[in-house]
């Protein structure tokens, strides 16, 4: 039978002068899914408000002082005071996923296992690499820290003979009575290599490690007394010190030849001279600051060549073990840590601390998100996002990436995903059909992930690019849908009737179908797709969720300034330059409007298209070149924006006078309410969801889709009429405070989630 100690757990923090990094994190400690533990702080001599920081846990956890700036006795000093079976060591810069001890819990089940570790991702937003998966160390003290599988690169060439799997001092956990047993961390190791050392050690004395790909731990590295995180600034000559020591104690031990130690040895040292003059010469350290650092180079290695020689091992001795005799354990976990709100991990803001119910854990999927694409589905994935956050929520997007990695970003965990995946063969020919097929898979293989790590509860996946399809298929977690304009409609707008286009259309049917949710954002979506699309009771499993923005302050409002000379005016175009976007039809209009007003100026801001919609292989020109090409006259007023950022959008929005999108169909158009925040005046056409968030002759004017004479008559009476642009850009922004804000459409989606996760467990 299980020993109840042996599973319990002992998670010690080793802090000093990171106050605000801990109490994140003691926060994050709060959502895991296993309760078995105690938590136990090592303070060294810290400086900062760290004592305010845990008096806010009195009772909560156990506080050990530690007298010197050494990692190694910290991490000792928190051994020896551990109460349970196993202990598991965090940074103070770092959050766990919330089933962190849940899975070591289910390794260390084994009871052969004596040490393990998991996945350390950096999250923050200036440094978010994979910063160790399944990582290995030579004797010599040379490291691979991110590898695919187990067998990678199993024993790399060139650095030594003798590897061995290890674990990375962020994220590792020990069986308490085996870390004894090898006399805890050698204190020579003030700063780096210790974690490495003792594993070393524990596979020497006969003791199994286990690296894992899982147990994720979220790493946001802070700044201490040994290093400036995101400059060249540090005492890396301790680590050179360090890895000294560690290559000829352990090359030795492990039996490697002693010309390899020594020529490890001076490799150390070169490499840190080359590494300073490399920065000295990218203007990243000064002359002096270079000198000085090289200089301490020399006295460092040879302290650490001669621990290695001459010391004997500083471990605990066999008497501090013995005597050590820990406390009861303190249950960090409170009835009220099931309701308390998310963290941010990189600022530790907590909107809400503490919920009515728990809070729910909610992965996301959009293809393009900000900062790097600010398309419709990205920018109402990431306004979805801030808004679950502000309400409690743990969120995680999954969006495409060039790289994997992870970061925090605007109150969600941002996954850039890579389509590496090459299944689906059946379907090469059909070349959208098979990357999108294979992308939903890759993001399946992301979800069982995150459902491991993370625990997440639902997955929402918008209908373009039907990325949740593989996940719905598999039933593993609830999937729903958010339903934005179908491939469907778009063909019949483009006229295409290309078979792979047919059959992405059937691929959205299925997915319809069968999601487990249908989230539309008007009434007229949801009426054009269950006609489209043949979807069955969709009364019963469909719920309006209209969107929303993030309501600007006051002070940046700028409403239609009635003092203007008349003909200097702005209108606004944004959206992706495609035909179903109108602007085609804009293009009639401009001239029209030019003119009666010759002054006037048109922007036009948004990604050309001309090559997806077919518009470029007909004509073969892009969208401005076809407008410089017909329109030459009136080049001068138009200006071509092409792709913008977020920032750059804002400032559009803020400074125009109209804002025009005369879209062939929307299913909502968020880019109403981004101008109407602006209290500016909007012209669109009457068609799809449209007339839901524009109010004709309150908030703006509707006209007729594909009639550029009419639209042009809208802009030119609006532009006559002063009073009337101020008039209808106070009443959009008006409607936007009482019906599209992004907390309003947030917690009406969380709504839907509750209610479906209830549903999906019954």
């Amino acid at each position: 039978m299980e020993n109840q100690v042996d599973m319990i757990f002992s998670v010690v923090i080793n802090t000093m002068d990171r106050a605000d990094s801990l109490r994140t994190l003691l926060r994050a400690l709060e959502h895991q899914s296993y309760s078995q533990f105690e938590v136990v702080i090592v303070v060294g001599p810290t400086h900062d408000h760290t004592s305010a920081v845990l008096g806010d846990y009195a009772g909560r956890v156990r506080v050990i002082p530690c007298p010197t700036a050494n990692l190694s006795h910290s991490r000792n000093l928190g051994l020896l005071a551990a109460s349970g079976g196993i202990v598991a060591f965090l940074d103070d810069d770092a959050v766990p996923s919330r089933r962190w001890l849940e899975q070591l819990a289910r390794l260390f089940r084994d009871p052969t296992l004596d040490a393990a570790g998991g996945t350390v991702y950096a999250i923050h937003p200036e440094f978010s690499p994979i910063q160790f998966r399944l990582g290995i160390y030579s004797a010599l003290s040379a490291q691979v820290d991110v590898r695919t599988s187990r067998v990678a690169d199993l024993v790399p060439t060139g650095m030594g003979r003798h590897w061995l799997a290890r674990v990375m001092g962020t994220n590792m956990a020990f069986r308490r009575e085996a870390l004894l047993r090898i006399g805890g961390f050698d204190e020579f190791y003030g700063y780096i290599a210790e974690e490495t050392d003792a594993i070393f050690r524990l596979a020497g004395s006969g003791g199994t490690i286990q690296a894992v790909q899982e147990a994720v731990v979220y790493h946001i590295p802070a700044s201490s007394r040994n290093r400036q995180m995101f400059t060249a600034k540090g005492r890396w000559w301790l680590r050179s010190r360090s890895r000294l020591y560690f290559g000829i104690k352990n090359g030795l031990a492990s039996g490697e030849p002693l010309r390899s130690i020594v020529l490890r040895t001076g490799m150390t040292l070169g490499a840190h001279w080359w590494w300073y003059a490399q920065l000295k010469r990218q203007g990243e350290l000064s002359w002096r600051e270079m000198f000085s650092m090289s200089a301490r180079e020399i006295p460092s290695g040879l302290s650490g060549v001669a621990g290695g020689v001459l010391r004997r091992r500083q471990l605990l001795s066999a008497p501090a073990i013995a005597s050590a005799s820990p406390a009861p354990i303190r249950k960090f976990l409170t009835p009220d840590s099931t309701r308390q709100g998310a963290v941010d991990p990189v600022s530790g803001r907590q909107p809400i601390v503490s919920l009515p119910d728990a809070p729910l854990r909610i992965c996301l999927l959009s293809s393009g998100y900000p900062p790097l694409h600010y398309d419709g589905v990205g920018r109402l994935t990431n306004l979805m996002a801030r808004g679950l956050f502000e309400r409690g929520h743990t969120v995680h997007v999954l969006s495409r990436g060039e790289r994997a990695q992870i970061s925090f970003y605007d109150g969600a965990y941002v996954h850039q995903i890579p389509n590496r995946l090459e299944r689906y063969a059946q379907y090469r020919r059909l070349n959208n059909l098979y990357h999108a097929l294979n992308y939903s898979h890759t993001l399946h293989d992301e979800i069982k992930r995150l459902i491991l790590n993370d625990d997440i509860q639902i997955v929402d996946s918008p209908l373009w690019q039907t990325e949740g399809l593989v996940t719905l298929q598999s039933g593993i977690v609830p999937v729903v849908t958010r339903l934005v304009t179908g491939l469907r409609q778009i063909n019949d707008l483009h006229q295409s009737r290309a078979e792979e286009l047919d059959t992405l259309g059937d691929l959205e049917q299925v997915f319809l179908q069968r999601a487990a949710h249908l989230l539309p954002n008007t009434l007229a979506t949801l009426t054009t797709l269950a006609k489209l699309y043949a979807l069955p009771h969709v009364d019963q499993r469909s719920t309006i969720v209209p969107y929303g923005v993030i309501p600007v302050p006051e002070d940046q409002i700028a409403p239609f300034d009635l003092a203007r000379a008349a003909d200097e005016r702005t209108v606004l175009f944004v959206g992706r330059l495609e035909k179903r976007k109108g602007i085609l039809d804009l293009f009639q209009a401009i001239p029209l409007v030019l003119q009666k007003f010759p002054r006037a100026k048109f922007i036009i801001a948004g990604a050309d298209n001309s090559h997806n919609d077919g518009f470029r292989y007909r004509g073969g020109l892009d969208y401005a070149s076809y407008f410089a090409a017909h329109y030459p006259d009136y080049g001068a007023r138009v200006k071509f924006m092409g792709a913008v950022s977020d920032q750059v959008l804002q400032s559009l929005y803020q400074s125009c006078d109209l804002f025009v999108a005369p879209s062939l169909y929307e299913s909502f158009g968020l880019i109403y309410l981004e101008a109407m925040n602006y209290a500016k005046p909007v012209i669109g056409c009457c068609v799809g969801g449209i007339p839901e968030v524009v109010e004709a002759g309150v908030t703006g004017v509707l006209v007729e889709p594909q009639a550029p004479a009419a639209l042009a008559e809208a802009i030119v009476q609006l532009l006559r009429a002063p009073e009337k642009l101020r008039e209808l850009g106070l009443a959009g922004r008006a409607r936007l405070l009482a019906h599209f804000t992004y907390l309003r459409m947030a917690r009406d989606f969380e709504r839907v989630y509750r209610q479906v996760i209830e549903e999906h467990k019954r």
